[in-house]
């Protein structure tokens, strides 16, 4: 799994609410990605959404409502990915090379409605690795983040074009 180039993160839409509230701002981000497998960093992003919400202590939160992919914190490093790609494929090896229930057992109903490619791996590398959502302390007015900590969408089943939901929260 590596980070791709051709990965196209865009807003979709983006609040910025008045003080007063406990929300102080509300976003859904896109991030379409070109190829099977890849880690898409969202740091930048999400740092951008916590200085226009002008929160200076409170906290971001991250959802990922899908079921192939979700968000990790972690060093975005090319050998770390790579690594992690070869403990996913001993732990959950690609659909080609193992028959999971879940795309074996598909009737030809639920093959028309999600695709007629097999994802089994997919779903089960999400499960091991990743969370469906993320809360990160907004302190000082930034993202209280480890110096090599990064925030990053993994993505299994791709090419795809995913959403998140993202919120500012006051504290």
């Amino acid at each position: 799994m590596a980070t791709v180039p051709d990965t196209r993160i865009t807003t979709v839409s983006r609040d910025v609410l008045p003080a007063g509230g406990s929300l102080a701002a509300s976003a859904r981000i896109s991030v379409t990605l070109d190829a099977p497998e890849a880690v898409v960093d969202l740091t930048g992003e999400l740092r951008r959404l916590v200085a226009e919400s002008a929160v200076t202590e409170g906290t971001l939160h991250v959802y990922c409502g899908h079921t192939t992919c979700g968000l990790v914190v972690n060093e975005n490093d090319a050998g770390l990915n790579t690594d992690m790609n070869a403990v996913l494929e001993r732990l959950a090896p690609h659909s080609d090379h193992h028959p999971y229930a879940h795309d074996k057992d598909r009737t030809p109903a639920e093959r028309a409605v999600h695709g007629e490619r097999d994802n089994g791996h997919s779903h089960a590398r999400a499960m091991l690795a990743t969370h469906p959502e993320l809360s990160i302390p907004v302190t000082a007015g930034a993202l209280y983040l480890g110096r090599w900590q990064a925030v990053m969408l993994a993505e299994y089943d791709g090419p795809r074009t995913r959403e998140l939901l993202v919120r500012v929260l006051r504290a």
